[in-house]
């Protein structure tokens, strides 16, 4: 009977959150949007992007520039170093989502790290990539389009402005809140920042686009 009381609150606890998140959209033709049409925010064929960069990482906190630069249209190198030039990791994100790791500080050096970095750095480098299958939504608040995309266990949304751009990404992992990313802009062609927060892994990162021209990187 106990056990019976319990499973009929978690079903009113979970049916009724699920219930509260997606009442906020609403069906779309799987038509609405090609993914294929979403325009990335970094390009093979622009030049190298600088950002002023803060990782809250458990109870760790690193600052420093994070440089992302597109290599031969196969990909984009990330490093991230402090600003008297310590390096803090240095990775590559290939098209194929292949991910190669040629310098990582000894401190973040962890595979759940790694894969956190991987992860959300990949979505923000390649969004709505992949074949897993999707739906199509509207916000109902602001109109923009959500593409939901489910891998096994895992789901992600991917808001969609009137620029054919994503502006903020939601991903869960079975009933765990995994990550969130909001990325900023003044106009509709470049970053001005971008935030993440990831859990329960107690991660979070801020990029703050910077005019390079005013700072120097050697890489």
């Amino acid at each position: 009977m106990r056990n019976l009381i319990l499973s009929s609150l978690l079903l009113l606890l979970f049916g009724g959150c699920s219930n509260s998140h997606f009442n906020s959209f609403q069906r779309m033709p799987e038509t609405a949007v090609d993914r294929e049409n979403i325009l990335p925010w970094f390009q093979g064929d622009t030049n190298r992007i600088l950002f002023r960069t803060h990782v809250d990482i458990y109870r760790n906190h690193l600052g420093g520039l994070m440089l992302i630069k597109p290599f031969n249209g196969k990909g984009y190198r990330v490093l991230f170093i402090t600003e008297i030039g310590i390096k803090i990791f240095d990775m590559e994100f290939l098209n194929m989502g292949d991910f190669k790791v040629h310098y990582c500080l000894d401190e973040l050096n962890r595979k759940s790290v790694l894969k956190t970095f991987k992860n959300d750095i990949g979505m923000i480098l390649y969004p709505v990539s992949g074949e897993a299958p999707v739906k199509m939504m509207k916000e109902r608040k602001t109109g923009n389009i959500v593409i939901k995309s489910k891998d096994k266990n895992e789901v992600k949304f991917y808001f969609i402005d009137e620029h054919k751009r994503v502006n903020k990404i939601k991903q869960r992992e079975g009933l765990i809140k995994k990550a969130n990313i909001n990325i900023y802009s003044a106009d509709s062609n470049e970053i001005d920042s971008i935030r993440i927060r990831h859990s329960p892994l107690k991660l979070n990162i801020y990029l703050s686009r910077l005019n390079e021209n005013n700072v120097q990187v050697s890489e």
